[in-house]
């Protein structure tokens, strides 16, 4: 069957206003999950050892992620907290579709903060850190550089050091994949931090993180030096190589489970859509 030019190109108009009308759609779709997920992390409340040191949520989310899925698309927002500039806790709020219908957004937070992070709120007092998350030097690391830029361009050569890698239950390995975007570049009034920022790991198969790599040139006394921080986000076992060496992992097991690691800087749980606060929209 043969059919005339201008059929094609009615057909052509139509699969293209087909192609923009679902285009619409997932990014209305996006909004409106966007918008529930600022409204909890504005519910939280996250201060340090007195009530008084508040924690100051940074405007917006810093990152967003979409993944498709046999049971709806996969959302999520990351959402920064921070003190003097410097960055003290990351959060992703994302929707789980579940398997059998039930819609959930789940809570994923990770303490960055020397010292214990308290939080309060509606559905954040569930969340206790038991200690602060330690600095860990990078050795061979040069000395930060006198520039912002230049401090940036260090940042970016130490990450080409790093690599990621997570480990699931039947021992596949998969290849984290570094971010080149920091999610957010410390803005410090701390005289004890010159500079600093917040990277991601993220899965090969979607973008959503898996850990995240915080770069911070603190000065102990000594002189500003390259420290790092490494935080979990994921149910799989991970393991961070500096150099072809391994210097941090997050394995399973009894201390460092699927909902926590063993001093709660690390904490997961799912919150049923009926529980989203008043006046936001539930969408299934």
């Amino acid at each position: 069957m043969r059919i005339a030019i201008p059929g094609l190109v009615v057909l052509f108009s139509i699969g293209v206003q087909l192609a923009l009308a679902a285009d619409d759609d997932e990014e209305a779709m996006r909004a409106e999950w966007r918008s529930i997920f600022d409204g909890i992390a504005a519910d939280y409340r996250l201060h340090g050892e007195a009530q008084n040191e508040s924690l100051n949520l940074f405007d917006s989310a810093t990152y967003t992620w979409a993944r498709s899925g046999p049971h709806g698309g996969t959302y999520g927002s990351v959402y920064v907290w921070t003190n003097h500039g410097n960055a003290e806790a990351v959060a992703c709020f994302w929707r789980n579709p579940g398997t059998n219908g039930q819609v959930s957004v789940v809570h994923e937070l990770h303490s960055l903060s020397p010292v214990v992070l308290h939080s309060t709120g509606k559905d954040s007092d569930s969340w206790k850190p038991k200690a602060g998350v330690k600095r860990h030097p990078l050795v061979e690391a040069p000395a930060p550089a006198l520039s912002a830029i230049g401090r940036l361009q260090q940042m970016r050569a130490l990450c080409r050091d790093l690599s990621a890698h997570s480990t699931s239950l039947r021992g596949e390995r998969t290849e984290l994949r570094l971010l080149p975007q920091p999610l957010y570049r410390f803005n410090s009034t701390d005289p004890r931090v010159l500079d600093g920022a917040l990277f991601a790991f993220v899965c090969s198969i979607g973008t959503d993180p898996e850990v995240f790599l915080q770069l911070e040139a603190r000065d102990l006394g000594s002189g500003p030096r390259w420290h790092y921080t490494l935080a979990r986000f994921s149910h799989m076992d991970l393991h961070v190589q500096y150099k072809g060496k391994e210097v941090w992992q997050a394995l399973r097991d009894e201390e460092n489970t699927l909902a926590h690691n063993a001093d709660y800087t690390y904490w997961v749980f799912h919150q049923p859509l009926d529980r989203i606060k008043p006046g936001v929209t539930q969408k299934d």
